[in-house]
């Protein structure tokens, strides 16, 4: 009887941590940041056209505790802008999953700006391997976005996150919580939907509303189960 016990009770443990978990990648964490310092990891660059500043704020726009990574450009700012990550080794990974909160602050005028993802294998050339339109405010949102590297020149990359556009569109861009989960394919070499031209597989990516960023986060990264391993990542 007492055995019995024990297994439902590791059955309901099991069955919360799934729960929990919510969008937990099999694989491993290759770059996890959460901006908990007043102060930029060295390995972490500003990048592109002035005018537009990064810096760590002592808000919650993007997640559910301070800090968060802040870009405001100037009005007159035209261009593009860019918060560039350390080298994230991936050559044993067939694919990836980065997963981020962010929130937009718009002007409420017709400009339109462009938001982004981009690789670089040596921090100066730069690939864009997804983008989205802005044509007014986002509210705190997480997204998942899963990218087959196969089409990538170079599978070791840094990874930027950007803005293309001018100044009368966003006033802030608030990011959270960036984590890159790594896996390889099944033995049919199949991640279970067909990737774009760029790699990018919408049906396997997801938003997510506000309100579980800054809990999923935190179990990702400190894990120590199957769901969870972390590999070369920032802490």
């Amino acid at each position: 009887m007492q055995r019995l016990r024990q297994t439902n009770i590791i059955i309901v443990i099991l069955l919360l941590l799934k729960s929990t978990l919510g969008w937990a990648q099999r694989g491993d964490v290759v770059l996890a940041e959460g901006f908990f310092n007043a102060w930029l990891n060295e390995e972490w660059k500003v990048a592109g056209d002035p005018w537009a500043v990064w810096y760590i704020s002592n808000t919650t726009f993007a997640g559910n505790k301070p800090n968060e990574m802040q870009m405001y450009p100037d009005y007159n700012f035209n261009g593009t802008t860019m918060l560039t990550s350390p080298l994230v080794p991936l050559d044993d990974y067939d694919y990836i999953m980065i997963q981020f909160s962010h929130c937009i602050e718009a002007f409420n005028n017709p400009h339109q700006g462009l938001i982004g993802i981009g690789i670089s294998s040596d921090n100066e050339q730069w690939q864009s391997i997804w983008s989205d339109t802005i044509t007014g405010s986002i509210d705190q949102c997480q997204y998942l976005l899963t990218f087959d590297m196969e089409p990538w020149d170079v599978k070791s990359n840094h990874f930027c996150f950007y803005y293309s556009g001018d100044g009368a569109c966003v006033k802030n861009w608030f990011l959270d919580n960036i984590v890159i989960f790594a896996d390889k394919k099944d033995k049919y070499g199949r991640m279970g939907e067909e990737a774009d031209d760029n790699g990018f597989i919408a049906a396997k990516s997801k938003t997510n509303s506000k309100g579980r960023a800054k809990n999923m986060f935190t179990k990702q990264k400190r894990s120590k189960n199957k769901f969870s391993k972390i590999v070369n990542g920032n802490r």
